[in-house]
């Protein structure tokens, strides 16, 4: 699947196709960082190498979302995935998450998003 055209809207909010997209994802850890970080407009979002407690090199990403609905939306929408699962470290008041990824994870390539898409509402 290709990365949408437009991933932000006019008011700064993701588009669904954006969204969706994120739902979906393939490729590598770093990959799929990149186009999350894209997405968080009027939020922040910080990678950082460090060391972790076992002297191993290690990547931490921080996504804060400073209670931006839009950026709420790409974090609720990154909670669904393989991705979240696998990396999620922790999420704190004010819209702080951080994941942490191995050098070796961190270049994995994999279906990153959830199984399927949620099947559309049925209506009566």
């Amino acid at each position: 699947m290709t990365e949408p055209d437009e991933l932000i809207d006019d008011d700064g909010y993701p588009t669904d196709e954006a969204l969706n997209h994120l739902r979906t994802f393939n490729g590598t850890a770093e990959e799929m960082v990149a186009y999350v970080r894209s997405l968080m407009h009027n939020g922040r979002s910080m990678l950082e190498d460090y060391t972790n407690d076992y002297g191993r090199p290690e990547k931490r990403l921080t996504l804060i979302t400073g209670g931006w609905s839009g950026c709420e939306s790409v974090i609720g929408t990154l909670s669904e995935t393989m991705f979240h699962l696998m990396f999620w470290e922790s999420s704190h008041r004010g819209g702080k998450h951080t994941f942490n990824f191995s050098q070796a994870q961190w270049e994995m390539s994999l279906h990153w998003g959830i199984a399927a898409p949620p099947a559309p509402a049925q209506t009566s």
